[in-house]
């Protein structure tokens, strides 16, 4: 199995690619990314030689970097999307669109192109197209724009607030980790804050085995499966695999 892996430099992102490069049944691991890490900086000690890191300017990523994209993507049975910033860090409301809508929209139609037929990617809770918060309505228009893009099968991972580490600072989110992070039991299960490699492993779980027979129960399509925060916040990683 070849997997592409898009934002594999993220807090989501890295726990996919640890689980990944120690799954026998993965050979394979394609990860565009803007700057090539250090391995070491994973932790990864098993599977390192099956992971690809590839330097892609994203700002060309419908021109000059497209073919690049394209043979990358190519042979792939799944693309897993881990894309995503704050305003904070992008600078303005446009720039973050660009990278949580715009960017993972284009990369999704070059996979298209290339063959792939499952398409995995994290969102939020509370996507909604229509939402007053820019964020949610982001979120809601990409996952809007992956269901017209015509993928087997399609995986939508919807979590609340992220705990793990970071690689850049987020104040506020690092506020709310050290005050409702320590009991996340006393919050309901729909508001809970997740960890980032729960998120990863039902990501991981898909790709393993695609919902090519699953019915979504929000919009009655095959082949589509949305993974709810209330059910990451129950789960329990080892039961996973």
């Amino acid at each position: 199995m070849k997997v592409a892996l898009l934002g594999s430099t993220g807090l989501v992102g890295k726990n996919v690619l640890k689980l990944l490069a120690r799954l026998p049944q993965v050979v394979s691991v394609y990860c565009p990314v803007r700057t090539v890490p250090e391995l070491k900086d994973y932790g990864i000690l098993e599977g390192a030689s099956k992971i690809q890191f590839e330097p892609v300017d994203f700002e060309q990523v419908n021109g000059a970097a497209r073919d690049t994209l394209y043979a990358g993507f190519l042979g792939c049975d799944a693309v897993a999307c881990c894309l995503g910033t704050t305003k904070k860090l992008a600078g303005s409301k446009a720039a973050q669109e660009r990278i949580d809508l715009r960017l993972p929209l284009s990369l999704s139609a070059i996979a298209k192109k290339a063959g792939v037929k499952n398409f995995l990617c994290v969102s939020a809770q509370g996507a909604d197209s229509h939402s007053p918060f820019f964020y949610n309505r982001l979120k809601g228009m990409l996952e809007e724009g992956l269901d017209m893009m015509g993928f087997e099968t399609l995986t939508l991972v919807r979590p609340s607030l992220l705990l793990g580490k970071h690689k850049d600072k987020r104040f506020g989110e690092d506020l709310l980790q050290k005050t409702i992070g320590v009991h996340p039991e006393w919050l309901p299960s729909f508001v809970r804050p997740v960890h980032a490699e729960t998120v990863a492993a039902h990501l991981v779980t898909s790709i393993l085995k695609p919902p090519t027979d699953h019915v979504c129960a929000t919009d009655g399509k095959m082949g589509k499966r949305i993974i709810y925060n209330r059910v990451l916040a129950k789960t329990k990683v080892d039961d996973l695999f």
